[in-house]
């Protein structure tokens, strides 16, 4: 399904400019406050354990809940907690006129920091929802052109006066459930509880990018505390990180744009490798120099790993219906918790064994070898999937081979029309060409399809019907309740205005279709 761009849909590029601001600018202002390094590396470790306990609370809820809570009200809950948050940080850390001491700065800074954890988790499950009613290019391309904007505003906004860009920050998550609400609207999904395939199946597609996008979080939070960051310039950092940022997506995002090639999802994760541990290299002799160079390409190796990441997450949630708070919650739990687990291991690091050139130099050495081993491992003899770039693409989702998934189709949809799947019609067999009666049926399910504007998994319904088959079957086959087919069946006759199955087979056959 594909969501025309409106301007609501700007709304996760502003909840990304904002996270810039409260996130990524809080250690060189916790230095530029006089702030120990303790509490830097307290606010960063109540951030990520609040965000992840928000994860998990939400996959738990998916599950137990009886009612579904509306959307806007989440996002209202959400903003509202990132606005106490944000007034909170401001406080400690921009507004000079506030004096705090150091006991006292950072029991603020700990709440504010539960606060925006919170908050951010809860916008991401309702972001990640949305984004799974989308194909996995648009999902790509959403999300990386949001990013652009984020950056573009982010830079704009680091000249503001501390008062002005808090006041900026409440209005931007005072729209936010604005936003949400009607990028909302505009898909419509349907969950069901987790059932033992789907569960399998969603398990299969993500432990591999769940696993690495963790590695690269737990790096990155390491370096956090290993570079000294907190004692790095705030408009030094900024500019570094924004550069370093804006480089790296426009390297990510041109190819998709411009290129009529599938993307292999699995070369992403190896560029982020590299991009990674060369960052550790860096930080061996640059340490915090440069404006932080060194952990923002680290950094970088966690971004690159997030995005793929989240595209595959959304990906599954559209093609299993299973809750998207739940695969959601419990895929960014894990990740925010190796992040935390990066925090605390930074700040032993930094603090009982020492940042000498040599120390950094082996454990940068270390590092690499130890990625390099668990990116081969994970990525051995599999592909991760393709991101179709092509005119009309993006159906096909992570983890399947396109050309497949047309051959599968072709002769399923043979069996519709009485042709055997092996048998060709107007070609020999073995000519690699598709029979002429399987791609007549494939065209005339797509263009019904498309005429009736059907999503994705209604279509694969809709060719299940197309072959005659029954609800048991299209249950296994499809990897989803009997019920929820049945719902699907009942949205496919409703669009195409039809009664019955064979009324569906009647359509499909018909020279006027």
């Amino acid at each position: 399904m594909r969501a025309k761009a409106r301007w609501y849909h700007g709304g996760y590029a502003l909840y990304v400019a904002f996270s810039f601001v409260y996130f990524h600018d809080a250690l060189p202002l916790i230095g530029e406050a006089g702030l120990p390094t303790e509490v830097g590396a307290l606010f960063l470790a109540a951030f990520l354990l609040a965000k992840s306990v928000g994860f998990l609370g939400g996959a738990v809820a998916s599950l137990r809940r009886t009612r579904s809570v509306p959307p806007v009200f989440l996002a209202v809950v959400a903003a509202l907690l990132l606005i106490l948050g944000v007034t909170l940080s401001t406080a400690v850390l921009r507004l000079p006129f506030f004096a705090f001491g150091s006991a006292e700065s950072a029991a603020l800074l700990g709440l504010a920091a539960v606060l925006l954890g919170m908050g951010d988790s809860l916008l991401l499950l309702l972001w990640g929802r949305f984004c799974s009613t989308l194909s996995v290019r648009t999902t790509y391309l959403f999300v990386l052109l949001s990013y652009v904007a984020a950056l573009v505003a982010y830079g704009a906004m680091m000249a503001l006066p501390a008062v002005a860009l808090m006041v900026l920050a409440w209005l931007g998550f005072g729209v936010m459930p604005i936003c949400l609400q009607r990028s909302l609207a505009q898909t419509k999904a349907d969950y069901q509880r987790p059932v033992r395939g789907l569960a399998a199946r969603a398990a299969g597609a993500l432990w591999r990018p769940v696993v690495l996008t963790a590695l690269f979080a737990f790096l990155s939070s390491f370096t956090l505390l290993v570079s000294g960051q907190q004692s790095t310039g705030a408009e030094s950092a900024q500019f570094t990180s924004t550069a370093v940022t804006l480089l790296m997506v426009l390297l990510l995002l041109v190819p998709a744009l411009f290129s009529s090639r599938a993307m292999d999802v699995g070369a992403a994760y190896r560029i982020a490798l590299p991009v990674s541990t060369g960052g550790f290299l860096l930080l061996a002799f640059l340490w915090n120099g440069g404006g932080g160079v060194a952990n923002s390409m680290v950094a970088m190796g966690w971004l690159i790993a997030d995005i793929i990441s989240w595209c595959m997450i959304a990906d599954a949630v559209r093609k299993t219906d299973m809750s998207a708070f739940l695969l959601f919650g419990l895929c960014e739990a894990l990740i925010g918790l190796a992040s935390l687990a990066g925090v605390g291991a930074g700040f032993f690091f930094a603090t009982h064994i020492g940042t000498e050139i040599v120390t950094l130099l082996v454990l940068a050495l270390i590092v690499v070898y130890l990625c390099s081993m668990v990116v081969l491992l994970v990525m051995k003899d599999r592909r991760m999937g393709t991101l179709s770039v092509g005119e009309g693409a993006g159906q096909e989702g992570v983890g399947e081979d396109a050309g497949s998934a047309r051959a599968g189709a072709g002769a399923a949809l043979g069996a519709a029309v009485g042709t055997p799947s092996g048998a060709s019609v107007g070609g020999g067999a073995g000519t690699g060409q598709a029979p002429v009666v399987e791609d007549r049926a494939q065209r005339a399910c797509d263009r019904l399809a498309a005429e009736a504007r059907l999503t994705p998994r209604e279509t694969d319904v809709l060719r299940c019907l197309a072959q005659g088959r029954n609800t048991q079957y299209m249950a296994d086959h499809l990897c989803i309740s009997e019920n929820t087919v049945k719902s699907h069946v009942r949205k496919v006759y409703q669009k195409l205005g039809v009664n019955s199955k064979q009324e569906v087979i009647d359509m499909v056959n018909s020279d006027e279709v």
